[in-house]
């Protein structure tokens, strides 16, 4: 039975696993070493864990690789053969409810959600789901006397903020409304659910399923994006060799743009669709000039990351590409099953 991640992946998502761990990863870090990551279900979560297990099978890094699942049955849907492995333990359980497992070197947090529905964002239950998991995988982490612990949020916990500036760097903070359902915002660009309710992702989902390519509103907002290769051979590195305490932001230079622009990207990527890019309001159509008094546009001063010596590999345009495809494989997968 074959049990390796070259054996229980797409071709599409391999070479995505293999271009993280091919990317300056330094894995005799990790050698014989316990990593920990909470929740399995989410994609930054998918291709850390895949990422580590790589490792083990081209490196032989002895990693032992420990997450919580909701069930033993839907994390065999996801992970397949991986879950007969002896370095991969799935535990059952959730951060909010912390099972008992064995220690760790390395804790990953991945609960902070990338989207929440409109309905639930006066449901209490979400914050305290992200704030007592994480408190207790700080414990966890205490009692296993692990040498580093990583928080993944999304960039949406900055707020509005009004600086003046042109990005947000790690030390800036606005007004935070709980109450808006794109407060989960995430940048990491790949494959999605044809549920997903986030700007972006409706445009990937509508380019998976060769629809038109739908604004709501004048698509003026801009933001940072980060193909998941990226981010992951990011977070990996800030696991490693980030300084204690500190907070990073992780995008790409060259992938800032407005929604508007982005849409035409979605358009561009591939090209044999045919798509067109519509705006449901007509009086949208214009492109929107900026005003001094809007907040600060959603783009990540990403200096810091830099200075640890990231330099992205993905493109936006190919990474676009690339999420339609995952996306499409996504849906194939799950008509299969």
């Amino acid at each position: 039975m074959d049990c390796t991640v070259k054996g229980n992946l797409s071709s599409e998502i391999f070479e995505d696993i293999k271009k993280i761990a091919d990317n300056r990863i330094n894995f005799q870090q990790l050698k014989n070493k316990t990593v920990f990551v909470s929740d399995c279900h989410g994609l930054i979560a998918y291709y850390i864990i895949c990422t580590l297990l790589e490792g083990n099978d081209f490196f032989e890094n002895n990693t032992r690789v420990i997450t919580l699942a909701k069930s033993r049955e839907d994390a065999e849907k996801q992970f397949g053969n991986l879950t007969l492995r002896k370095d991969f333990v799935i535990e059952i359980g959730e951060s909010k409810n912390f099972p008992e497992i064995e220690r760790a070197d390395f804790v990953i947090y991945c609960n902070c959600p990338c989207e929440v529905a409109e309905e639930d964002c006066n449901n209490p239950e979400i914050a305290d789901t992200i704030t007592s998991g994480f408190a207790n995988a700080l414990e966890y982490a205490k009692e296993s006397n692990a040498e580093s612990v990583l928080l993944v949020s999304s960039y949406m916990v900055y707020g509005e903020v009004f600086s003046g500036k042109n990005n947000i760097c790690e030390n800036d903070l606005g007004y935070l409304d709980p109450t808006d359902a794109d407060s989960a915002y995430c940048p990491t660009l790949g494959g999605v659910r044809m549920s997903d309710e986030r700007k972006w992702a409706k445009l990937i989902v509508s380019a998976a399923k060769n629809q038109s390519i739908m604004l709501t509103d004048n698509g003026g907002e801009k933001f940072s994006f980060c193909y998941v290769t990226d981010t992951v051979s990011a977070l990996i590195d800030i696991l490693l060799n980030g300084k204690s305490g500190e907070a990073y932001n992780i995008s790409s230079d060259n992938a800032n743009v407005t929604m508007r622009e982005f849409a035409q990207l979605v358009k561009s990527a591939n090209p044999e669709k045919n798509l067109s890019v519509v705006f449901v309001h007509k009086k949208d159509e214009e492109k929107p000039e900026f005003s001094p008094s809007s907040p600060t546009p959603y783009v990540l001063c990403n200096d810091k990351i830099k200075s640890l010596g990231f330099s992205p590999k993905t493109t936006l345009k190919d990474g676009i590409k690339r999420s339609i495809r995952a996306t499409e494989l996504r849906a194939e997968l799950r008509r299969i099953k």
